[in-house]
């Protein structure tokens, strides 16, 4: 019971009630909490748009130059204010909840990611930038296709060249290889998608450990908690409850590449169809 007397209920990962699939082709997913995704949408023409949910739908979104909502495939991330920041060739793109307008100050964003507003991360094709609220910095690291910033002391950068961590003070090279994607539900629960594998380490420095519970090429993965982690390959999704691997079904005849979720709901996605879930409660 609750201390108000009422029965108290809990989100149960072991049961995903879905909604009905979107006929969306995404080329890219965040989230940043139930109430806050972004999906970047391929169109037929070639373009992309980026729609923005808020809980309940998604809206989509325009730049101040072009009304029509026409995008390149690039990669957003947004604060908790709902401020985000998407990735250009020509700039880096600011959403302030209005319109996209161009920020002229880094071009050629390839990945995109951040803590806070005033702890920005960019790569172009050549440089990682940092923004500390007030001015970019930059250093010479190429390759970079994927940042995760969980704190300003805890960055994850991956890439042609593998994946590497910052810790505050130095870039210590943690994985060696062309590495897909990086997700961690904490400091020391960190896991990587390399050669269609999964690797998981303990922390950075530490040793990673290879696996593949889908016999198949895994293309994401999605870590929300120590109890609760996904991946997605082109025939499965499953998730680890923390002991073991479980197969979850899907409401999606798509393949399945992209994955990302909050604390309160999950989003899948493949080259022709999203789907939405969220934990049941117990």
């Amino acid at each position: 019971m609750s201390a108000s007397g009422g029965t108290s209920s809990v989100l149960s990962w072991d049961e995903i009630a879905w909604d009905e699939p979107f006929d969306e082709a995404v080329a890219y997913l965040w989230t940043g909490s139930v109430t806050n995704t972004w999906a970047v949408i391929s169109d037929s023409d070639g373009s992309f748009r980026r729609d923005h949910w808020d809980g309940s739908h998604f809206t989509r979104t325009t730049a101040d130059d072009d009304p029509s909502g026409r995008f390149e495939a690039g990669q957003i991330w947004a604060a908790a204010n709902g401020h985000a920041f998407g990735g250009a060739t020509k700039n880096l793109q600011r959403w302030f909840g209005q319109a996209w307008s161009e920020w002229r100050t880094i071009a050629g964003c390839i990945a995109v990611g951040g803590s806070a507003e005033n702890d920005l991360w960019c790569a172009t094709e050549l440089e990682l930038w940092r923004f500390d609220g007030n001015r970019w910095t930059s250093q010479i690291m190429p390759g970079i296709r994927g940042i995760y910033a969980r704190t300003p002391n805890d960055v994850w950068i991956w890439g042609a060249r593998g994946a590497s961590h910052f810790d505050g003070a130095r870039w210590s090279v943690e994985l060696m290889d062309p590495v897909r994607c990086v997700s961690a539900s904490a400091a020391t629960d960190v896991w990587a998608v390399q050669d269609g594998n999964l690797f998981h380490s303990t922390g950075p420095g530490t040793v990673w450990t290879r696996q593949n519970p889908t016999g198949a090429r895994i293309a994401s993965v999605w870590s929300e908690s120590a109890t609760n982690t996904w991946i997605v390959a082109a025939g499965a999704a499953m998730r680890w409850n923390g002991s073991s691997w479980v197969e979850m079904p899907l409401p999606l005849q798509d393949e399945r590449l992209l994955i990302s979720g909050s604390s309160e709901d999950i989003w899948i996605a493949g080259t022709l169809e999203l789907v939405h879930g969220r934990p049941t409660r117990r």
